[in-house]
């Protein structure tokens, strides 16, 4: 069952409407996950939305990029389709995520600045940030060292698109932003234990636990972690305000600036799951990164505040997997 990302606020598309209703926006990867709640958080704002699918215009093709654009003649970019994967496809082809990652940005870049496109969104990632930058994270610290472990190219990339963004900006007036979201959950998530991440492998494995009855889960790590989590919808509302509002190409962080620990995710998840078994911690399996969130006060030079609180964003994505998946 696919999710219904257009349960947005009224006041939302009042307020962006003035700035964006009329515009044609191509937004790639508008398809996926977060892809499907900005082409309906465009549209309730009044724009017109080109999403094609991979298979109708390839992105790492100046040729078909060139014709899509002069066909369509969009006012604004939306770049959201990326080559990415798990820990696993990072470790067994970081040269492929890094080479498609940046061909396909600057091919879109070029080609939006011949089609003379007003704007360019860059949705970038928080793997560009390097590993010990001071917390919470802020914009400035991006270039304070190597992003590093399995995703570093892919970060790298996104890195390289930061500066193409701006680079272009100054030499040829193509406005640009690059919006950098926390870790994203809601309906229609992926769950596949082969592709998830934590939020929906947690929602599968508690929702199945507690269906089965078992008397206990067992979790990697001591649980001690900290992870930000920005429900997609706050983050759709973020980057049509950014494409509406933003001025200048800095980097700009998304999220709700809420530090959570990986066990009080696994309990919130328990509990909204209705597993009522015990919750344990293998503490010989690796934490990974200690903590992890944002600054996120440069987002609210247009207006950007995230409003759905993890508990009720935790609540509505495992309403919706139960009503989809069991």
């Amino acid at each position: 069952m696919e999710a219904d990302p257009t349960h947005l606020e009224q006041s939302f598309a009042e307020d962006v409407a003035p700035a964006i209703k009329g515009q044609r926006v191509f937004v790639t990867g508008g398809n996926g996950f977060l892809g499907q709640y900005v082409v309906a958080a465009f549209r309730q704002a009044g724009a017109e939305v080109l999403a094609p699918r991979s298979s109708e215009v390839d992105l790492t093709d100046p040729h078909q990029i060139a014709q899509y654009l002069m066909t369509h003649r969009p006012d604004a970019i939306v770049h959201l389709a990326a080559a990415c994967g798990g820990i696993g496809a990072n470790v067994a082809e970081p040269a492929r995520f890094l080479y498609e990652n940046a061909l396909m940005g600057l091919q879109l870049l070029e080609q939006a600045r011949l089609a003379e496109v007003d704007r360019f969104v860059l949705i970038s990632t928080t793997c560009a940030y390097p590993q010990n930058a001071p917390l919470p994270l802020r914009e400035d610290t991006l270039w304070d060292g190597p992003p590093t472990g399995a995703t570093g190219p892919y970060g790298m990339a996104k890195r390289l698109l930061h500066e193409a963004v701006a680079t272009y900006e100054h030499q040829y007036g193509l406005r640009g932003s690059v919006l950098i979201p926390a870790n994203l959950y809601g309906p229609g998530d992926h769950f596949d234990p082969a592709n998830s991440h934590v939020v929906a492998a947690m929602i599968r494995r508690y929702t199945e636990a507690a269906r089965d009855g078992a008397p206990h889960i067992t979790n990697w790590g001591t649980g001690q972690p900290t992870r930000e989590f920005l429900h997609v919808r706050d983050a759709a509302r973020a980057i049509v305000r950014a494409t509406a509002f933003q001025q200048g190409s800095l980097p700009v962080n998304l999220g709700t600036g809420v530090e959570t620990s990986i066990k009080s995710l696994a309990e919130m998840i328990a509990h909204s799951a209705g597993y009522l078994g015990e919750i344990r911690w293998d503490t010989d399996k690796p934490d990974g990164q200690p903590r992890r969130f944002l600054d996120v006060s440069r987002a609210q030079d247009f207006g950007f505040q995230a409003e759905v609180a993890l508990a009720d964003g935790l609540a509505e994505t495992i309403g919706w997997y139960l009503r989809s998946f069991h």
